[in-house]
């Protein structure tokens, strides 16, 4: 008998063990099903608001310019962030940074290298063999940002994306980018806006007759936005969008140097453009022309500019150089339709230094502002594509 009430002692103390144990478990189940209740209902009261659109007024807008922005509206209501790689413009931007470092496993098409009237060689990648034919054909010219070319893994998507929905792609790479030859004393900089009417007139040449449209990312979003404000009227391209757009040039130099976190990031980047500049410019007969030593001290984008394309390109200082080729100086000639968009929480160019009212005042701008997103993080969206944006553009353009 004592063995057995020994025996029904412990299989009692097994069975409060095992009850303990269900009802801990039911409590942390419950825990974490509490949880996720709260951190989904956040997601969708917060997170899954569609981005602010800012135009200017209804009755200032032409008929056309009224419906599409009524398509604008519908096209931004299929945004949705990433829960995890948006949770915060830092982390998408550093998961948009990681993916760009990397280049595509694969990049079909055709290169056509060609020089400038100064001298200087750029060159144009074309996803497709370009084919003249009867009939009209739309070309979508793609703007890389800076440390990036048509080689970056994001541009080859995005033009595997803009060919899926039935436009030509083809991606500019600036003087001294992807393996080009430094050929005169300029090099692929905030500037490279003076270089795009002879490059819409090389790709007019390979293709007469085309609609021409144009998509930029950062630096190109800068460069395309300038380029849009001094063609005015003249303009050869039908409709445009910008992506993560430095609107105010010096508005975003003075933001990258205004916090610890935000010199980190200048920090990583002008360690990117170093690494560009001992693959290309360094070896060209032009490096003498710079103080290498105050270039390799430097720790910020303008410090950096300030010891090459300052006095390679004749500008007194980084100042004169982001004010003179500002895109703010020129919004109000842009004379096409064109999307503009940015995110709340980009850590590189702060929604903060958009000149807001100077947007507002143009009709033929449409600024879209999305909650998550960073630098270039934007995810699917739901739209299929490898990044929001690249469905968007598309869709603002095929709308023009």
């Amino acid at each position: 008998s004592g063995s057995l009430e020994c025996h029904l002692k412990a299989t009692y103390r097994a069975m409060a063990m095992m009850r303990d144990l269900a009802a801990g478990a039911v409590i942390g189940a419950g825990m974490s099903s509490a949880a996720m209740l709260a951190l989904l209902r956040r997601y969708l009261q917060k997170e899954l608001r569609p981005p602010t659109l800012i135009h200017a007024p209804m009755e200032e807008r032409l008929v056309e310019d009224q419906k599409l922005l009524q398509e604008v509206k519908l096209l931004l209501r299929d945004y949705w962030p990433h829960p995890l790689l948006e949770f915060s413009g830092y982390t998408s931007t550093a998961w948009s940074a990681l993916w760009a470092s990397f280049p595509a496993l694969s990049v079909p098409g055709e290169l056509d290298v060609f020089t400038l009237q100064d001298g200087g060689t750029v060159s144009l990648h074309w996803g497709e063999r370009p084919a003249q034919g009867s009939s009209v054909q739309r070309v979508a010219l793609v703007l890389p940002g800076l440390n990036n070319d048509s080689r970056t893994s994001f541009v080859q998507s995005t033009m595997r994306h803009l060919r899926d929905e039935g436009f030509h792609a083809v991606a500019l790479n600036y003087r001294g980018m992807a393996g080009l030859e430094i050929t005169s004393p300029r090099f692929g900089c905030a500037d490279s806006w003076q270089d795009i009417p002879e490059v819409v007139q090389r790709i007019e040449s390979r293709l007469p007759g085309s609609e021409l449209f144009a998509v930029g990312f950062s630096m190109g979003a800068g460069i395309l936005l300038r380029h849009l404000g001094e063609q005015g009227a003249k303009v050869r391209f039908k409709a445009a969008v910008a992506i993560a757009a430095p609107v105010d040039f010096v508005a975003v130099g003075a933001s990258l140097e205004s916090s610890l976190k935000k010199r980190a990031i200048n920090f990583t980047m002008v360690n990117g453009v170093k690494m560009f500049m001992v693959k290309s410019f360094l070896k060209s007969p032009y490096a003498e022309k710079v103080d290498t030593s105050r270039l390799w001290r430097a720790t910020t984008l303008r410090q950096l500019e300030e010891a090459s394309i300052c006095p390679l390109h004749g500008y007194q200082d980084g100042v004169d150089y982001y004010s003179q080729n500002s895109p703010r100086k020129t919004l109000q000639k842009i004379a096409i339709p064109t999307l503009i968009v940015n995110a709340a929480d980009d850590p590189v160019v702060s929604v903060s230094t958009l000149p807001l009212d100077d947007l507002r005042q143009n009709p033929r701008l449409y600024v879209a502002i999305t909650r998550r997103g960073g630098h270039i993080g934007w995810g699917s969206g739901g739209l299929g594509a490898a990044a929001w944006t690249d469905a968007m553009a598309a869709h603002f353009m095929a709308a023009c």
